[in-house]
């Protein structure tokens, strides 16, 4: 609601608190006004929109958070490095790239060779490079716990592959290596079951032959499994957000009981008054 005292335009900061916990902090991007001029709606972003910005970059012998912290150091966006990686990405330029899909391509390299999985968040105005395993909240919601209502579905048809097929261009023999990994390593029941899911993709030229083979079947051990996802209706709990692990419990999903670790891909609060509720959508882990 429009007041003389509360005047501020775009670039604003703005931060939202709730029962002293931090929950956001960010800045006015865009401000819009219907027929009651006197009403204001406001959209604000976290820091992490900055990542939007493109620009060219070569990488060289750097770990996800070297990446992440040269970046920030160079577009002055607050950060902290709560978690270090000790995996050394493949060389790589990017040419007029978001400056995010640079991060997310070095964080996606972890996790398929080491098994880390590292993410960046905005923790209240300060962009974090964090191991998930640092985020494990003290909370359980269940049956008897805070749930509300849920979805549940299980699904081969978005990011499941029981086989990898890697290639690379060949300069010298001006052919394309393949190289290929499948389900048959596992005894080959999903190929049986499902048919054959391919990923097809590109690996860097500077990387040899073992390297390519460890990155093929790292792809398959993280994608070679049936994909179970959730959506939880909740209370809300003012630190649990994106990149946050829990324990849930709930007795009859259909398929299976819980009693499990779930990791929040997405978390929107919705804060009306005193009532405070959380729609989660979260990944079973499983694994």
């Amino acid at each position: 609601i429009k007041k003389d005292e509360l005047a501020f335009w775009e670039g604003a900061n703005i931060s939202i608190v709730v029962d002293d916990n931090k929950l956001f902090k960010g800045v006015v991007f865009s401000k819009q006004r219907k027929k009651d001029v006197d009403l204001i709606t406001v959209t604000a972003y976290g820091y992490a929109r900055y990542l939007k910005n493109k620009d060219t970059y070569v990488f060289e012998g750097k770990t996800s958070d070297q990446v992440f912290s040269k970046i920030c150091n160079d577009f002055v966006i607050p950060y902290r490095i709560v978690d270090r990686s000790s995996f050394i990405c493949a060389p790589r330029p990017y040419n007029a790239k978001p400056l995010y899909e640079m991060i997310k391509t070095s964080l996606h390299d972890t996790l398929i060779h080491t098994g880390q999985w590292f993410i960046i968040r905005d923790n209240f105005g300060v962009l974090e490079h964090v191991n998930i395993k640092s985020l494990v909240s003290p909370y359980i919601i269940g049956d008897s716990s805070g749930l509300m209502d849920f979805n549940y579905e299980t699904s081969i048809d978005n990011d499941v592959y029981n086989q990898v097929k890697l290639y690379r261009d060949n300069k010298e023999t001006g052919k394309r290596d393949i190289f290929i990994v499948n389900d048959t390593i596992n005894g080959g029941k999903n190929l049986k079951e499902w048919g054959i899911l391919q990923l097809y993709e590109a690996v860097d030229e500077n990387l040899n032959s073992k390297q390519i083979e460890q990155k093929a079947i790292g792809m398959l051990n993280l994608y070679n499994d049936t994909k179970r996802t959730l959506k939880l209706e909740t209370i809300g709990i003012p630190s649990i957000s994106a990149g946050s692990i829990f324990a849930c419990k709930i007795e009859d999903l259909g398929d299976m009981s819980l009693n499990n670790y779930l990791l929040v891909n997405t978390c929107t609060h919705k804060i009306t008054n005193s009532v405070h509720t959380m729609t989660l959508d979260v990944e079973v882990l499983v694994r």
